[in-house]
């Protein structure tokens, strides 16, 4: 029997719908990426009073939600956006982060490390670390978490801010404090927790598979149980992103 998809990932789960999706139903994780990059695309644009000509910073770390970064960098420059990456280090060659890294640079997105300074941007993108997190920040990884809480400017998080536990919430030792968070498929386990809820903000849930033709089973992906829930831009789908079973669940 199929089971809904959780209305709240753990860790696992996050990782379990990924591989289902890609074993499963045969979608490419370069794929996944794009649509994943392609909805934070989307509320980005959503945040920014006049999307033409405004200055983004886009944070990219060395995995795949740095992946997510660069292809967000890509689709903002395209939508007219003054984008610059700054990367905290570069992707493993022959990864799909390498891969959307090569893009971005084709399309011509400026990237710099991270002592890089091209003056104050109207909007950060967080993607430095994703729900793989599961270890304390240290050394410049901990020093740009607070370098962008220090901008002052609007924050949006890929998938959940950076530095946040995902089973838990809590920092690791501190997270970047978002304005909104874009998450894939469902809220995260540690949205709801006292702690996380400033530094979450508003959380937008961003689909990343199409619907299975011929199933019929319902994705009932209920609202996480935190003020900070919101899915105005991407309401979850009636039908089933895929139909998908984890032994976690």
């Amino acid at each position: 029997m199929m089971q809904p998809i959780p209305s709240n990932f753990t860790r696992e789960q996050a990782r379990a719908y990924d591989q289902f999706c890609m074993g499963k139903l045969g979608i490419r994780g370069l794929t996944l990426m794009e649509n994943a990059a392609r909805g934070c695309a989307d509320v980005a644009l959503r945040i920014l009073a006049e999307p033409r000509g405004a200055r983004v910073l886009v944070a990219c770390g060395a995995g795949q939600n740095g992946g997510d970064g660069y292809a967000i960098a890509r689709m903002l420059a395209d939508a007219g956006c003054a984008v610059r990456v700054v990367a905290l280090a570069p992707p493993r060659a022959g990864t799909d982060a390498a891969e959307m890294r090569a893009r971005a640079e084709a399309r011509g997105v400026p990237i710099a490390g991270f002592a890089g300074d091209g003056g104050a941007p109207e909007l950060v993108v967080d993607a430095l670390f994703g729900t793989g997190l599961d270890r304390a920040l240290e050394g410049d990884a901990l020093a740009f978490v607070r370098v962008i809480n220090a901008l002052g400017v609007p924050v949006l998080s890929v998938d959940l801010p950076s530095g946040m536990d995902c089973d838990t919430g809590a920092g690791l030792p501190e997270c970047v404090r978002a304005t909104v968070t874009a998450t894939m498929v469902a809220p995260k386990r540690g949205f709801v927790a006292d702690g996380a809820r400033a530094c979450v903000g508003r959380v937008e849930i961003v689909p990343i598979a199409p619907p299975v033709p011929g199933t019929d089973c319902v994705v009932e992906v209920t609202p996480c149980p935190t003020k900070a829930h919101h899915t105005e831009a991407a309401p979850a789908p009636a039908r089933a992103a895929c139909a998908w079973r984890s032994s976690s669940v």
